[in-house]
């Protein structure tokens, strides 16, 4: 089964302020990034039940998956939860940040 991937506004702002950061200091580098991470997402069209809960899950509802982009220090957690046949993109993070409560995570409408 095929699903349907879709980035919600506050991840694609995520990724967005992410890589113009990035893009900063080095636009190839930053183009890399953002390729390979859109890469990593799309690849949940194939499969996204292959992904592990999110530890926010239990805040959030079993159905918060995640998956790892990255390398090393360079590590993002992209959130998602899959409905039906399609998979909502809810945030894009690093690492290295704190874990999201429960009001950080809404639902897509």
């Amino acid at each position: 089964m095929s699903f349907r991937v879709e980035i919600t506004r506050t991840a694609a702002r995520e990724v967005s302020t992410r890589f113009d950061e990035m893009a900063s200091r080095t636009r190839a580098s930053a183009e890399r990034w953002r390729d390979g991470l859109i890469r990593a997402i799309s690849s949940l069209a194939d499969n996204p039940l292959r992904c592990p809960e999110a530890p926010e899950a239990g805040e959030y509802g079993p159905g918060l998956r995640e998956l790892y982009y990255g390398k090393r220090r360079n590590t993002y957690r992209i959130l998602f939860e899959v409905r039906g046949d399609v998979v909502f993109v809810l945030r894009v993070r690093h690492g290295r940040q704190d874990l999201l409560g429960p009001d950080e995570l809404i639902p897509p409408g």
